[in-house]
């Protein structure tokens, strides 16, 4: 299965988390909470869309909190189901299947740090 084009899925994960965080286009919030949010972004570019997924887990102390960010290339099907369904938050994480997704970690205490991550992940709700 092909996902997305050179700017919104290319090789380098920096660049394309930059251009993806800039450009793609909100079209659906499913979830919109201070720490947690989940919505549907298309690229302006090739039209693919994604499900972008913010957490924060606030740590009550330092302000140092940890916040992680996944964008998922997903398929029109797969944009209908999540859009129609009750939103179940644990199946977010089975569109890691079988393709890449563009992750930031910024744990508590650590470095910022983008890549490119493949299978399954955990969503948890932040806090």
């Amino acid at each position: 299965m092909e996902f997305g084009c050179a700017q919104c899925y290319g090789e380098d994960a920096e660049t394309v988390m930059e251009y993806c965080t800039k450009n793609l286009e909100t079209t659906q919030r499913i979830v919109s909470d201070s720490h947690f949010g989940v919505s549907v972004r298309k690229c302006p570019e090739c039209g693919q869309e994604f499900i972008a997924i913010f957490t924060e887990f606030v740590d009550w102390q330092g302000g140092d909190d940890a916040q992680y960010f996944d964008i998922v290339p997903v398929t029109p099907i797969e944009v209908k189901y999540f859009l129609e369904a009750d939103l179940v938050i644990r199946e977010l994480g089975k569109l890691g299947h079988a393709r890449r997704r563009v992750s930031s970690d910024w744990p508590t205490g650590g470095t910022y740090q983008v890549s490119w991550k493949h299978g399954t992940f955990h969503v948890e709700e932040g806090h």
